[in-house]
């Protein structure tokens, strides 16, 4: 019973190991959203118009930053709104047309490269995110997504957190994708550290990586996936050997089942019993001794 325990437990460690290892990005941007609308809704009954609310985070997502208002969609088309990082300005029109809209805004911090992903260049800021959502009845979130339409000024996001190493580097902007982490677009920055939106989504600042940086990752990526490799093999090799012992032990038993049966048809025995198996026992006859005459 204890090896089928360890049989199961060396499985499912095996399998678990091998499904992380296959996955380049194990994480979704869209779910981690629609986990938070759904927490906000849960945490905030009948929200106050134009007030911010902080969104709590499980511990696991410490790094990771969200806050959320909600607006009256004639009153961010006039007046825009401006908040921490982001410069939102007037005459921004949300579609689907609603009475109420609620804007779900997002810092990852360390998390950034865990959730995004710009080959051949280094994220030299956290990616920040701005999204629209319809708003409406008791719910602070709806489900339905708005697009911003832009036909005046661009929205304007700052960066203040720049890791730039190299003197010559000049940081660009990038948007991201929310499906795969990947890149939809880059774009020059209009002034210091600050990128040009048209549109919601995620952003940050990227440097071209080194040919120095880029052989530090090649080497960082190497020994992780031996690292994986080894732990894939080791796993694998105690499988192995649990399975032999199982085999063994069912070897054993067999034979000592042909034993007892072949015992039960043949001539009666005693049988007594070592541990769990049961053994035959043949009875001790001694030969009388005979007196011989001299």
């Amino acid at each position: 019973m204890e090896h089928h325990k360890w049989w199961q437990l060396t499985t499912l460690l095996f399998v678990s190991i091998m499904f992380q290892s296959s996955l380049v990005k194990t994480n979704d941007i869209e779910s981690l959203e629609d986990s938070l609308c759904k927490q906000v809704n849960k945490e905030r009954e009948n929200p106050i118009t134009g007030l911010f609310y902080n969104i709590s985070l499980p511990s696991n997502y410490t790094g990771i930053k969200a806050r959320v208002v909600r607006l009256r969609t004639s009153s961010f088309y006039q007046r825009g709104i401006n908040y921490s990082l982001f410069n939102i300005p007037p005459h921004i029109v949300p579609l689907p047309n609603r009475k109420r809209m609620a804007i779900l805004f997002e810092n990852f911090g360390n998390w950034s490269s865990h959730y995004f992903n710009v080959p051949n260049y280094t994220m030299v800021a956290p990616v920040f995110g701005f999204v629209a959502y319809t708003s409406s009845g008791n719910d602070f979130l709806d489900n339905e997504k708005m697009n911003l339409v832009i036909k005046g000024k661009p929205i304007l996001i700052n960066f203040h957190y720049v890791r730039v190493q190299e003197k010559n580097d000049t940081p660009i902007c990038v948007k991201l994708s929310d499906n795969d982490g990947g890149i939809l677009g880059f774009r020059s920055m209009t002034k210091d550290y600050a990128c040009e939106a048209y549109g919601s989504g995620h952003y940050t600042l990227v440097v071209p990586i080194s040919e120095e940086s880029y052989i530090k990752s090649q080497s960082k990526r190497f020994t992780q996936w031996w690292i994986v490799g080894f732990v894939i093999g080791f796993v694998g090799l105690v499988i192995l050997v649990l399975i032999l012992v199982n085999l063994v032990k069912a070897a054993k038993r067999k034979k000592i089942k042909n034993l007892e049966n072949n015992s039960e048809n043949g001539e009666p025995f005693d049988t007594f019993w070592i541990g769990d198996t049961k053994l035959p026992l043949a009875s001790m006859i001694r030969t009388q001794p005979v007196l011989e005459n001299d």
